[in-house]
């Protein structure tokens, strides 16, 4: 079965703008859910760390270019963020988890700060 694409999770599971992060979002409702129940469970997912996340990075590609990102937290609980292809490759990068993007209109390099308050 094909990964889902990034509509499929937003319409499933609803996800509020990452203020100051163009393409990232973060899904309503799912804290308690694991990646694969988010993604399904024949979606590849990987586990990572960065210097730049307090907490364990799982990232799945998604359907036309899309990501989650999803920050484990010691409680065991998750935010998962849906990222369209743009919002995905830029923090990727800068979880350096990923080549850099190219620098483009709305793609602020504060993303990172931004949602650190979110993540």
């Amino acid at each position: 079965m094909a990964p889902p694409s990034f509509a499929e999770l937003e319409a499933r599971h609803g996800a509020a703008p990452i203020h100051g992060c163009p393409g990232r979002y973060r899904l309503r409702g799912v804290a308690d859910l694991d990646v694969a129940a988010v993604v399904g469970p024949d979606t590849p997912a990987s586990r990572h760390a960065s210097p730049h996340a307090r907490d364990p990075v799982w990232i799945a590609a998604l359907a036309g270019g899309a990501g989650l990102i999803s920050y484990a937290r010691p409680d065991g609980r998750f935010v998962h963020t849906l990222c369209d292809p743009a919002g995905f490759a830029r923090k990727l990068a800068q979880l350096e988890l990923g080549p850099a993007p190219a620098p483009g209109p709305g793609q602020p390099d504060s993303c990172l700060a931004a949602a650190a308050t979110a993540e």
